[in-house]
């Protein structure tokens, strides 16, 4: 039966389908007759029977305007534009109370109205608050002193526990400009140094050429500054040196080290950008390296490499570095930190503080840095004020000889200077060497002496001599004086075309005296200076000057030496007689050194020489004076230069005693504190 109902099942689907589209066929002309087939309403417009109007409506025309009065009477109070309101029916308004309110204030009799009753009392102020915020600022105050007290006592504990003492440091190097792109690429004038004879050279450049462009190249990143106060009252101040000022006290006034401040210099990109001068300018912490003479380059080192710097004419002036002894060289670091020389301001700013926090200092070598070193540092136990508990510094001066400046005073001259600095409370152990240094059990240093003994000491300054920068020379390809050292250069103090070198570390011509002749002192490098800037700027001056040099000990000694000068030279020495009636004071009893007396205790030693000149020989001919504690004048250098520049026989020195004045030579002279004019006095000043 189920076959069945399948077998048809086609067919009728077929037939269904059929019909439908018999239906569809005959909807598509009419298809909304839907609801007609059914019977429905019938579709009614909606404005049927209806009037319609357009909307929005539009405003009705205005009335025509008349001129004309209204014959009618008006009401009073008429009004046009009153809005018409409804008639409104209002309760009546209670009866009012004023008439018999006034009736009752004119009889001042009873009133009907009810007296208004009085008004309550005030209500008793509530009691203020208590001030608790004083308390709690008291508590809080408190308990922050509290707090740093305890932390400041914890402070103390941690640093006795761990003895974490705060130690200064030396400052570090700065560079300025601080890149090398700030660098100038050429120079008119370059110098390459800051010394002494650097600065002469500047101002001789700049006497000669008021246009002119300078530009300093300096290893220390510092100004320009002279030496000679290092050894000298810079010891005297009462605080460190200030890297900024470096002053220092001397005749009553203030002095500073520096030839020139900050402002004096300009900014290096500015003075490369300034086409004409007077220009200035300065570059610290750079380092040259080498100088190719044929290409007027100098090339300076920097942190890529090597940038080159053009130039016009360039003088160089390295100047010195101090020596010192091998065994310090080679010596553990706690040793070498125990021991500094005295060339630099960097020297100058760390042996202030360890000197100065020392109980015990040794000074060693006697030339004319070790003789200045021992006086004013002996000195300043007494013009620098010191805590009433505190011991003074005890100094100890060693020396190879007998006496001070043994490689140019006769040796009965060097033994009579080392009594002016015994009085300063200094010990001077004569014909003493140091063999050995190490540390000693109690953290100090000790070191072992040719005399068999030993020496413990804090702190140890080497003042042995310097020797001449070289560093150039063999990069350079410059010649060097093997006998003299230093670089060799002609009388104008030139070495290659446009390149000059002065100061220290030149080895110059001498045209008078037909040799060659290496300076190392202040006054010298600065007359190289002079001349060899003079010669940059097209000058022909010849460098035919006189050794000479000075060594001032206060008031207590002044030795000025011009021309040549030696201990192994013959001599002939003239002093003022003074107090001749004094006979020496022999010591009674043994004494290792013989009859000899005591030089402290004999007014006859003291003044023998006091006053004088020596004069130097060689093949009869005096060729060097030194002046010996006499005032100083200001020409006598020039004076002592003409005369030796004559060639005088030793037979005519009484002559040359004349000419230099000897014979106006005075035992004793007033002090400059007594020399001094006094000030007119103020009376009734007014201090702000």
């Amino acid at each position: 039966m189920m076959n069945y109902s399948f077998r048809y099942y086609n067919h009728i689907r077929q037939f269904n389908s059929g019909v439908l589209a018999l239906t569809n066929k005959s909807n598509i002309g009419n298809s909304r007759n839907y609801a007609q087939d059914k019977g429905g309403c019938k579709e009614t417009p909606q404005h049927e029977g209806k009037r319609v109007e357009s909307w929005p409506k539009p405003d009705p025309p205005p009335p025509a305007w008349r001129c004309e009065c209204p014959w009618e009477p008006q009401p009073p109070n008429y009004d046009p534009y009153r809005i018409k309101v409804p008639d409104i029916a209002v309760p009546p308004l209670p009866p009012s109370n004023a008439k018999p309110m006034i009736d009752c204030a004119r009889t001042k009799g009873p009133c009907s109205v009810k007296p208004v009753p009085d008004p309550p009392p005030c209500p008793p102020p509530p009691p203020p608050p208590f001030p608790w915020i004083y308390v709690w600022s008291s508590l809080t105050f408190l308990g922050i002193m509290g707090l740093l007290y305890k932390l400041y006592l914890w402070k103390q504990l941690q640093d006795k526990l761990s003895k974490n003492v705060v130690k200064w440091r030396p400052r570090r190097k700065i560079k300025r400009p601080y890149h090398c792109k700030d660098l100038p690429a050429c120079v008119q004038y370059l110098i390459v140094g800051g010394g002494s004879a650097a600065w002469a050279a500047h101002r001789a450049i700049l006497e000669h050429d008021e246009t002119a462009k300078i530009f300093f190249i300096t290893k220390e990143d510092c100004l320009p500054y002279k030496q000679p106060p290092m050894s000298k009252h810079m010891w005297w101040n009462a605080e460190p040196p200030d890297i900024k000022k470096l002053n220092y006290v001397e005749d009553f006034r203030r002095h500073t080290m520096y030839f020139a401040e900050c402002e004096h210099f300009m900014d290096p990109i500015k003075f490369y950008r300034k086409k004409k001068g007077p220009a200035i300018s300065i570059a610290t912490g750079w380092c040259v390296l080498r100088v190719d003479a044929d290409d007027h380059v100098v090339w300076v080192k920097t942190m890529c490499g090597e940038q080159p710097i053009y130039y016009e004419r360039c003088l160089l002036a390295p100047g010195a570095k101090a020596k010192t002894l091998s065994i310090f060289k080679s010596a553990p670091k706690e040793v070498r930190d125990r021991v500094t020389t005295l060339h630099t301001i960097r020297d100058l700013e760390i042996a202030y503080r360890k000197v100065k926090s020392s109980k015990h200092v040794t000074i060693i070598g006697g030339g004319l840095l070790g003789c200045e070193l021992a006086w004013y540092l002996g000195r300043m136990n007494k013009v620098v004020e010191r805590p009433e508990d505190e011991d003074p510094i005890e100094f100890v001066h060693v020396i190879k000889d007998k006496g001070l400046l043994a490689g140019t005073l006769p040796e009965y001259l060097g033994e009579w200077a080392v009594e002016k600095i015994k009085c300063e409370g200094v010990t001077v152990m004569p014909k003493t060497q140091v063999y050995d240094a190490f540390p000693s059990e109690d953290g100090r240093l000790q070191l072992t002496l040719s005399n068999g003994s030993s020496l413990v000491t804090d702190y140890v300054l080497v003042a042995i001599g310097s020797e001449p920068r070289e560093d150039l020379a063999a990069p350079s390809f410059l010649e060097l004086d093997p006998v003299n050292g230093g670089f060799l250069v002609n009388t104008e103090l030139e070495a290659r075309t446009h390149l000059y070198i002065a100061g220290d570390a030149a080895s110059f011509y001498s045209q008078w005296k037909d040799t060659r002749i290496r300076l190392t002192n202040f006054g010298s490098a600065e007359e190289q200076g002079l001349i060899a800037g003079a010669n940059m700027t097209g000058y022909w001056t010849p460098c035919n000057m006189e050794p000479h040099f000075e060594l001032k000990l206060g008031e207590s000694l002044e030795v000025e030496a011009v021309g040549e000068v030696g201990a192994c030279m013959p001599t002939i020495g003239i002093f003022k007689p003074c107090n001749e009636d004094v006979q020496p004071q022999i010591k009674s009893g043994s004494q290792g050194d013989g009859d000899r007396p005591c030089y402290k205790k004999s007014e006859e030693y003291k003044n023998r020489y006091k006053r004088g000149m020596l004069f130097y020989l060689r093949d009869e001919t005096v060729v060097g004076m030194i002046f010996w504690n006499m005032p100083p004048v200001d020409d006598r250098y020039m004076a002592a230069t003409e005369l030796l520049r004559a060639r005088p026989h030793y037979k005519e020195i009484n002559m040359l005693a004349h000419l230099m004045g000897f014979e106006e030579l005075k035992c004793d002279y007033l002090s400059e504190e007594l020399l001094r004019e006094p000030g007119p006095c103020i009376k009734n000043r007014r201090f702000p």
